[in-house]
């Protein structure tokens, strides 16, 4: 009688594995790895400002050198009908392009490569609005972004209590017109800057005249509204009352339409 032997197969240590491994790593998406290229016959350093506007977007961009296996953004200047415009176009990872394009319109009277501080920061906060879009994000907030923030420091050479009351007094009548003031400089984009000059007693009466300076953060002044008027003299040297509040009010109404008129896409907004 044959007697047939049976063998068991004996399992593998990981069944339909290859027996290769393969190098191959999936592309990050392009928010989680963006470069951001230099910008031909453009703006230096466009592209250092754009990546860091992305980044507080939530795009991890990057400009200097590129990385293999990343998407990134190209931008090119091009004229067009008498206008011209920068285009910005996101590529795949395998340098296909997207579909995904944007523009920014630029002064054709301005050397592209040299325009002046203001478009060069707008033209940076445009382009990283429309980018983030692009790839699904909201953009900046402009609205925001624009919005007046103020602080009002000690009025200097003030008599009496009057650089501390005024100081208190503008702010809070910029506050009655609408407008957001803060206790420290931290956080605003606006300096209200008030003195005040006055002249020695003569025929008992003295001049006093208060100016109120408006100044971005960089220290660019925006403008200067000068308040003058005669008073009895010493009757400033206390307490100044509703002295103060007049006074302020005066000033504050001076400063809002001196806002009005250097951010009016912001209060074209708010109408």
């Amino acid at each position: 009688m044959a007697i047939a032997a049976v063998t068991a197969c004996q399992p593998l240590e990981r069944p339909f594995q290859p027996e290769v491994k393969s190098s191959w790593r999936a592309a990050p998406g392009p928010r989680a790895a963006l470069y951001v290229e230099p910008v031909k016959n453009g703006p230096p350093e466009l592209e250092q400002a754009i990546a860091a506007k992305l980044q507080t977007l939530g795009i991890a961009a990057f400009p200097g050198q590129p990385l293999p296996n990343r998407y990134f953004v190209r931008g090119n200047i091009v004229d067009e009908a008498g206008a011209r415009y920068l285009n910005w176009t996101i590529f795949d990872p395998q340098n296909r392009d997207t579909g995904l394009y944007t523009r920014e319109k630029l002064p054709v009277s301005e050397d592209a490569a040299n325009i002046p501080p203001e478009i060069y920061e707008r033209l940076a906060v445009n382009s990283a609005s429309h980018i983030d879009k692009l790839l699904g994000g909201d953009g900046i907030n402009f609205a925001n972004l624009d919005k007046p923030v103020i602080f009002v420091p000690i009025v200097e050479g003030a008599p009496g209590d009057g650089s501390e009351s005024l100081a208190a007094a503008i702010q809070d009548e910029l506050v009655r017109l609408g407008l957001e003031v803060l206790p420290t400089e931290t956080g605003a984009n606006f300096i209200v800057r008030g003195r005040a000059e006055i002249t020695p007693p003569k025929f008992e009466t003295q001049v006093i005249e208060l100016v109120w300076s408006l100044e971005r953060r960089n220290g660019e002044q925006v403008g200067q509204i000068r308040q003058r008027n005669r008073i009895r003299a010493g009757s400033l040297n206390g307490a100044w009352g509703d002295t103060a509040r007049l006074a302020a009010r005066g000033g504050a109404d001076g400063v809002y339409n001196l806002l009005k008129k250097s951010e009016p896409d912001y209060f074209k907004s708010k109408s």
